[in-house]
């Protein structure tokens, strides 16, 4: 009759796990914001769950997907560091 309306763990420490990471991977001052997030994933085909980042740099924003649960994502799943100009988020639709 009653259930859970959030994930089924306990994910807080995950979370900082995972900003920590982002912090370190893209040089992000501790006066910018990282916003991590585990959710389900919709469209056929995807795994059922998906880590969604979402930072600042000075002004501008970024994101990343990554299709896996925020618990088992790991240093190797960030992107290089070379790559943020292309995870700039623009306003466009995620293409995923």
């Amino acid at each position: 009759m009653f259930r859970r309306l959030g994930p089924e763990k306990d994910t807080l420490a995950d979370i900082g796990r995972v900003e920590t990471l982002v912090r370190d991977r893209f040089e992000v001052g501790a006066e910018d914001i990282i916003l991590v997030s585990q959710d389900p994933g919709l469209r056929p085909g995807f795994p059922p769950l998906e880590t969604n980042v979402i930072f600042w740099k000075g002004e501008t924003r970024y994101k990343l997907k990554v299709f896996s649960p925020i618990a088992t994502v790991t240093d190797a799943d960030m992107p290089v560091r070379w790559l943020l100009p292309a995870l700039e988020d623009t306003g466009d639709e995620d293409c995923c």
